[in-house]
C-alpha cells in the first residue's frame, strides 16, 4: 500500500529546516511546516517568497553534502545522541549514550510540545536564547595569550562549563589518583615534538599574511604542530619549518604542487571537517588579493571554490591511491587523513589505516570555520567523543592501533578538553579557534564576510584599507605579539596539562592515551549514559588479532604482485627512459622523477636541471600517471591512461596519442576520470576521449581533448547526453584559471562553478554539435556565457591547435592533421569561447 499513497505531514512543530529533512528522511513525501509561513507573513508575498527559496536551498545543500541528488533518495542518514531507547527503536535510528533509563522519552517529548504551544499562544513570553559558551570567555583566553598565566582562566572555563555543560564531556571527571606525582615528572611529548598539541588546518586565504605566519613560527619555537590548511604556500615560507609544519592536500587542490609535498614530510588528506561535512570550501572574491592569488596559482578577485571530495575519492580504494600518490611525490612523507565524526567512524578509520595512513584526524562537530552554514554548525556532525573512542576500539580490534597516531580537534577549549580526549583515545589534539583567539580573535563569526575588525580573517592590511571596506574600527595584527601570543597560550595550556596528568598519576601521557577508566560521569544521568564511552578495551578480547594484522604486511601499491616498478631505481630518475608495453599495474608513474627533481631545489632552482622525456609505447599506463608533474618533464604515450591523469601538474607535459594499430590504423589516446585534476602549469593533451570530470578545477595549465564526433548529434536529445560525447560528463567544474581547447562534443554538465579561465569549444553544426546543443551540455547552475571568440580567443586557439597537430604528426598521423590545419585558417567560424560571466559565485552560499 505505501507505493500507492504519498505521505503529508502537516505541523506547527516543524519550525527548521532540520525538521523539515529529518520528517522527509523519516518517510514523509511532502511537508507543510504552516507555522513558519505565518510566522513571516504580512501585506508583501516577498517574505513567503524569501522563506519558500531559502527552504528548498537548504534541502539542496542537506542532499548533496552527502552525494544525492534527489529528495527521495534521502533516508535515515542521521543520528541521535540520549535518546530514550524506545524512541530511537521506534524511530530506528543509530543512537549514542542511550537507554531505557533517560529522560528524553515519548512523554517528555510530548510534555515538550504542549509546552511549547502554551508559550506560543502566551504574548508576554520571549525567545529563549542559546547558550554561547565563547562570548563569555574569550577575553579569558585573551589574558592565557598575554600573560601566560592559567589560573584566571581555569576558573572561569570550570565556572561555565559546571552551571553550562554544553558538551559530552562537560558531564565528566578526572579520577584523583592515590599517589600523587609532581608536574615536574610527566612527560607529554609525542615522538620528536614537545607538545601534544595541533594548531589545526587554517589556510592563507581564510587568514591574514602575519596570522598565518605567526601559527607557523610560534608552533615551531614551541616544538609542536601546525598544520597549514589547503590554499598553497606562501613562497619563502616553503621548507622553512621542516620538523613542525604540515601540508594539508583537500578537494580543492588549490597552491598544491610537487613544490608544496616536498617542502613538508607531514602531509593531510582533508576528506571533510567536522563543522561542515560533504562541504567543500568557498574563498569570496574579496580576499582573493595578488597575493592569495599567486599562492593558490588563480585569478585577482575570482571566488575560489573546492568542490566536495566525490571528486578523486568514492571508496577507501580511492583513499588508498591518493595516499599513495603522495608518498610517491615525497617518499618520505607522513600521511594524515582528516574525516569528520559519523556513524560507523571506527569502521572507517580501519579502513583509513588499512589504506596506508600513519595519522587519523577525528574532525568533531563543535567549532570549525567562523564561515560555516548555521545549519552545518548547529547539526551536522558529531562531537569528537564519540569518533575518539569509535576509532580507538576499533583500530585495537583490528590490531592496527600502534600503527597510526589519532588527532582529534572541535571545539578544545581547555587543558581538561585535551586530557579528556586524550584519555579517550587520541595521542594529539587540535585547535583552529583557540589559536586565533591566541592572537586576538573576538568570535564575531563572520570569518566569510572580509569585515574582520582585528585583522585576522581578512586580507585587509592597514587602517586605510579598512576604511575604504566602510570598517569604522580596524586594529592589525603585530607580528612578533602575536607570535608571543601563541606561545603564552599553548605553553601554559602545556604546564595545565602536566598538572592535570599529575593529578591522575599519569608520568607519561602518552602511556596513559586510551584510559577512559580515569574518567568518571558526575552529572547528567538522565541525559546520557556514559557507561560504554568510559569502559577501557579489554585486552584479552584483543590479542588474537594481532597476528591477523601482522599478516596484513606493506605491500606496496605502485604495482600489482609480481611487476617490477618502472621508477624505483634512484639513479634512473634523473635520465630520458622509453618502454615499451608498459600496463595499468604501474601506477603513479613519473611523479617520482617529479619528486626527486624538486626535493632540496624549492627555490626552483630544479627548472635548470636538464630536462627529460619518458617515452611509453602501446601502453596502457595505471592510475595516477604524471601525477604532481613538473618543469622539464616530458611524457609521451602511445595508448593511453587511467584515471587520474596529470593532477595537479606544475609544468611539464603529458601527451597522450593514440596508438597504431595491426591494420595501420590508430587507436585508444584515452584518459580516465579526473584527468589534469587541479593542474596549474603544463600542457596536458590527450588525443581521444577523456572520462568524466576532465578539467576539474583546472588552476592554469593549458588541456586539449582531442576526441572527435563519430556520427551526428540528433537536434533533440533525451537524455544520455554522455554515452556518446567525448568526455563523460563535468568537464572544467570548479575551473578557475587556464585554457582548455575541446575538439569533440565536450559532454554534459560543463562549467559547473567555474570562476576563471576559458574553454574553446569546437562548433561543428555539421554533425549536430551547433550552439543550441553545446548550450545544452552546459551546467544547469553555470554562470558562464557562450560567445563568439575574441581577438585573445583567436590567438589561443591557433596556439593550442598548431600544438596540437603538431603532436598528431610525430604520432604519424597525417591525414588527421592535414584535416584539422584546415580549422587553423578560420578558427572563428569553427569554434566558439565559454567563460564566466563574473568571477564571483553567489556569496549566499560562501562556506569557506
Amino acid at each position: 500500500m505505501r507505493r500507492d499513497c504519498s505521505l503529508l505531514l502537516r505541523s506547527a512543530s516543524l519550525r527548521s529546516l532540520h525538521d523539515i529533512i529529518v520528517a522527509l528522511g523519516l518517510g514523509a513525501d511532502a511537508v507543510s511546516p504552516y507555522y513558519m509561513f505565518m510566522t513571516v507573513l504580512d501585506e508583501s508575498v516577498k517574505p513567503l517568497v524569501n522563506l519558500y527559496s531559502a527552504l528548498t536551498k537548504g534541502l539542496e545543500k542537506v542532499t548533496s553534502t552527502i552525494g544525492i541528488h534527489e529528495l527521495r533518495g534521502y533516508g535515515r542518514l542521521f543520528s541521535s545522541i540520549g535518546l530514550n531507547e524506545e524512541v530511537a527503536d521506534y524511530l530506528v535510528v543509530v543512537n549514542f549514550f542511550g537507554s531505557n533509563e533517560l529522560a528524553y522519552n515519548f512523554e517528555a517529548m510530548k510534555e515538550d510540545a504542549l509546552k511549547r504551544a502554551e508559550d506560543f499562544q502566551n504574548e508576554k513570553e520571549r525567545i529563549g536564547k542559546i547558550f554561547h559558551l565563547f562570548p563569555r570567555i574569550w577575553k579569558a583566553i585573551g589574558e592565557v595569550a598575554s600573560t601566560g598565566d592559567y589560573s584566571v582562566y581555569r576558573e572561569k572555563i570550570t565556572e561555565q562549563e559546571a552551571s553550562n555543560p554544553t558538551t559530552i564531556r562537560h558531564l565528566t571527571r578526572l579520577k584523583k589518583a592515590e599517589t600523587l606525582v609532581s608536574p615536574e615528572e610527566v612527560e607529554i611529548g609525542v615522538g620528536d615534538h614537545s607538545l601534544p598539541f595541533v594548531i589545526a588546518s587554517m589556510s592563507f586565504g581564510s587568514q591574514n599574511e602575519i596570522a598565518f605566519r605567526a601559527y607557523a613560527e610560534g608552533a615551531d619555537r614551541l616544538n609542536m604542530i601546525s598544520m597549514n590548511g589547503e590554499g598553497g604556500e606562501i613562497k619563502d615560507m616553503l621548507g622553512k619549518y621542516p620538523r613542525t609544519r604540515g601540508q594539508q592536500v583537500a578537494s580543492g587542490r588549490f597552491g598544491v604542487n610537487a613544490e608544496l609535498l616536498n617542502s613538508s614530510n607531514l602531509l593531510e588528506i582533508k576528506i571533510g571537517q567536522g563543522a561542515k561535512p560533504g562541504e567543500g570550501g568557498h574563498l569570496p572574491g574579496s580576499k582573493v588579493t595578488a597575493k592569495i592569488a599567486e599562492a593558490r596559482n588563480a585569478t585577482i578577485g575570482s571566488d575560489l571554490i573546492s568542490p566536495s571530495n566525490n571528486h578523486d575519492i568514492y571508496s577507501i580504494e580511492d583513499l588508498a591511491q591518493m595516499i599513495h600518490e603522495l608518498k610517491t611525490a615525497n617518499d618520505q612523507a607522513r600521511v594524515a587523513v582528516k574525516v569528520p565524526v559519523v556513524p560507523n567512524i571506527g569502521t572507517i578509520a580501519v579502513g583509513i589505516a588499512k589504506a596506508g595512513a600513519d595519522i587519523i584526524t577525528l574532525s568533531g562537530f563543535d567549532g570549525g570555520t567562523g564561515a560555516a552554514r548555521i545549519h552545518a554548525l548547529q547539526y551536522v556532525g558529531l562531537p569528537a567523543e564519540i569518533g575518539i573512542k569509535a576509532a580507538h576500539n576499533a583500530l585495537l580490534e583490528a590490531g592496527l592501533r600502534d600503527s597510526v597516531e589519532l588527532w582529534a580537534d572541535g571545539g578544545v577549549k581547555s587543558a581538561q578538553d585535551v586530557i579528556k580526549y586524550m584519555l579517550l583515545g587520541a595521542n594529539r589534539v587540535g585547535f583552529g579557534t583557540l589559536s586565533m583567539l591566541a592572537i586576538g580573535c573576538t568570535t564575531c563569526r563572520g570569518c566569510h564576510l572580509d569585515t574582520c575588525h582585528v585583522g585576522i580573517a581578512t586580507q585587509i592590511d592597514s587602517e586605510a584599507q579598512a576604511k575604504e571596506h566602510g570598517l569604522r574600527r580596524f586594529v592589525p595584527r603585530q607580528f612578533d605579539q602575536a607570535v608571543q601570543g601563541i606561545m603564552n597560550l599553548f605553553t601554559a595550556f602545556g604546564n595545565e596539562l602536566k598538572s592535570l596528568a599529575a593529578s591522575a598519576g599519569i608520568k607519561n601521557l602518552q602511556e596513559a592515551v586510551g584510559r577512559s577508566d580515569l574518567l568518571e560521569q558526575i552529572k547528567g544521568n538522565d541525559l546520557l549514559d556514559l557507561t560504554y564511552l568510559l569502559k577501557p578495551l579489554e585486552i584479552g578480547q584483543i590479542m588474537h588479532q594481532k597476528e591477523a594484522a601482522a599478516s596484513l604486511a606493506s605491500a606496496q601499491l605502485q604495482v600489482a604482485a609480481g611487476a617490477e616498478y618502472l621508477d624505483a631505481v634512484d639513479e634512473e630518475l634523473h635520465q630520458s627512459r622509453e618502454f615499451q608495453a608498459v600496463t595499468a599495474e604501474q601506477r603513479v608513474l613519473a611523479s617520482r622523477v617529479s619528486c626527486h627533481r624538486v626535493r632540496g631545489r624549492l627555490d626552483g632552482s630544479y627548472r635548470k636541471l636538464q630536462p627529460l622525456t619518458l617515452r611509453y609505447k602501446g601502453s596502457i599506463l595505471g592510475n595516477g600517471l604524471g601525477a604532481y608533474n613538473t618543469d622539464g618533464i616530458n611524457i609521451e604515450i602511445d595508448g593511453g591512461g587511467q584515471d587520474g591523469v596529470g593532477k595537479t601538474s606544475f609544468g611539464g607535459t603529458i601527451l597522450i596519442a593514440k596508438s597504431p594499430g595491426k591494420d595501420g590504423g590508430f587507436y585508444n589516446g584515452y584518459v580516465g576520470k579526473g584527468f589534469g585534476y587541479g593542474a596549474q602549469k603544463g600542457l596536458l593533451v590527450a588525443q581521444g576521449n577523456a572520462d568524466a570530470r576532465a578539467g576539474i578545477r583546472l588552476s592554469g595549465a593549458d588541456m586539449i581533448i582531442g576526441g572527435l564526433v563519430k556520427k551526428p548529434i540528433p537536434e533533440k536529445e533525451f537524455g544520455n547526453i554522455g554515452t556518446n560525447a567525448n568526455i563523460k560528463g563535468f568537464a572544467f567544474e570548479y575551473m578557475t584559471n587556464g585554457r582548455g581547447l575541446v575538439l569533440g562534443d565536450p559532454g554534459p554538465w560543463i562549467c559547473a562553478g567555474m570562476t576563471g579561465g576559458v574553454v574553446y569549444l569546437r562548433h561543428q553544426p555539421e554533425m549536430g554539435l551547433t550552439k543550441e546543443a553545446i548550450a545544452r551540455r552546459v551546467a544547469k547552475g553555470a554562470n558562464v556565457s557562450i560567445e563568439t571568440l575574441s581577438a585573445k580567443g583567436i590567438s589561443d586557439v591557433k596556439e593550442l591547435l598548431a600544438n596540437y597537430i603538431e603532436m598528431v604528426k610525430n604520432h604519424g598521423q597525417e591525414s588527421e592533421a592535414a584535416d584539422l590545419a584546415l580549422l587553423l585558417e578560420h578558427p572563428e567560424d569553427h569554434f566558439i569561447q565559454v567563460v564566466p560571466v563574473k568571477e564571483q559565485a553567489d556569496p549566499a552560499v560562501s562556506t569557506e
